[in-house]
Formats: structure tokens, C-alpha cells, sequence
């Protein structure tokens, strides 16, 4: 199972987290649709982040991002906690 995404986890940018309530190590969960912060030019501009097929677990009805999923424009990679995973 993939690490969990959280915030201050990055995708290039931050990711910055919509939902205020689950945490893993201390830090909101992103959840689909969820913000990439800006970092750099194009196509490294804000953006935002989507859940993939590798997880079904949700918060507030959206899909958790795990580590492999994705930002929208410019394709980097999530990364995650060293030590919670969720499938």
C-alpha cells in the first residue's frame, strides 16, 4: 500500500489540504483536488493534485492522495508520510 499524502508533503509545490478534520502524523490528509502550490514557470504553476487508482480509502467523500499520484499540469509526483499507508 502507498504512503499517505499530507500537508507539507510536497508534488513539486506544497500540497495544501481543503478538508480541516483527519490527520496522519500530526498533519491534514490531502484529498483530491486539493492545491499544488506554484513552483516555478510553467508548467510549474499553481495547480491542483489528483487522487489515482491506487487508493478507495475517502475523507469527506473525496479520495485520499497517496504517494504516486500526481499534480494535474506539470505531472510531479506526491510524496508521503514514512510510515502510514492506506489502500
Amino acid at each position: 500500500m502507498p504512503a499517505v499524502s499530507r500537508n507539507n508533503d510536497t508534488a513539486g509545490g506544497d500540497l495544501i489540504p481543503s478538508q480541516t478534520t483527519v490527520k496522519v502524523n500530526s498533519e491534514l490528509v490531502i484529498v483530491d483536488g486539493d492545491g499544488v502550490a506554484g513552483h516555478g514557470v510553467a508548467p510549474h504553476i499553481p495547480q491542483t493534485i489528483s487522487a489515482g487508482t491506487q487508493s478507495t480509502v475517502k475523507v469527506g467523500g473525496k479520495v485520499i492522495v497517496v504517494v504516486g499520484d500526481t499534480a494535474d499540469i506539470c505531472g510531479e509526483v506526491a510524496t508521503g508520510s514514512s510510515n502510514v499507508s492506506a489502500g
